[in-house]
């Protein structure tokens, strides 16, 4: 909308402005037309439309939604656009959005940055936007924290399931034990889906009351995560109350695991 009312400027200006030299041509007098009541509103309308548009949208266009629904988004890139408020920058914010529920989509929105809060937005990193109920396509950053943590780990969840990890592998690291262990054998089987390996762990797992056992697992891992599960180390895992040979690791979340989880 902003770019058409600037045509329109743009041409009646243009029109309004040649029209002198028009009436030189026809008349020999271009005062005809200066002269005419409807000479100046022309000028000043179509200057108008060129300039208060813009400042418009500057002003109250940014940060556009202010209440919706949280979500979590990467940033895939981000442009200034020319336009600083305070002494603030604009800036344009293309992101992945993650939905609970929802396909992960792109999107783009502007705002204002802090110059001394720039370095936390750069391509890769993860912000809390607001989603308008009435368009998906239209975000803003939640500056009010509504994306809680229950609904980062909902999220989470979520995509680790899309990822083939089971239901019940999700339920054991929510209701299960944490437990240390100490890994004793690493084989690899193979790769597995893209960025994966598939490995087979022996694990010497010792309980909070001290008791120990043993257990041999099948996991599938990206590649970034291997220095963390190699011979002799002690990791963190979580087992099944009920059956303790079905457990989970509890390795450090890596930030290409997120990024592959919640990027295109």
């Amino acid at each position: 909308m902003v770019g058409f009312l600037r045509l329109i400027g743009l041409l009646l200006v243009f029109g309004v402005g040649f029209s002198p030299f028009l009436a030189e041509k026809l008349w020999n007098d271009p005062f005809i037309t200066m002269q005419a009541w409807w000479y100046r509103p022309a000028i000043y309308t179509g200057f108008a439309l060129i300039f208060v548009p813009a400042i418009l949208s500057a002003m109250f266009g940014r940060s556009r939604v202010k209440t919706g629904i949280p979500a979590l988004g990467v940033i895939t890139s981000v442009q200034q656009t020319g336009t600083y408020i305070n002494e603030q920058p604009e800036v344009r914010i293309s992101v992945t959005v993650s939905r609970k529920g929802h396909e992960k989509y792109d999107t783009t929105f502007k705002t204002i940055i802090p110059l001394t809060s720039m370095a936390q937005f750069q391509p890769g990193s993860f912000i809390p936007l607001l989603v308008s109920e009435k368009d998906e396509r239209k975000v803003g950053l939640d500056l009010n924290g509504q994306l809680s943590q229950q609904d980062m780990q909902e999220l989470l969840n979520e995509k680790m399931i899309k990822e083939g990890v089971s239901p019940e592998m999700m339920d054991i690291a929510r209701t299960g034990e944490k437990a240390m262990a100490k890994i004793l054998d690493v084989t690899p089987l193979g790769g597995a889906s893209e960025g994966k390996i598939k490995l087979q762990l022996t694990l010497s797992v010792t309980k909070t009351n001290g008791e120990t056992f043993n257990v041999t697992t099948q996991k599938e891992l990206l590649s970034s995560a291997l220095p963390q599960v190699q011979q002799g180390h002690i990791i963190n895992v979580i087992y099944s109350k009920q059956d303790p040979s079905k457990l989970v690791l509890a390795l450090n979340v890596q930030e290409d695991q997120m990024n592959k989880l919640f990027s295109s």
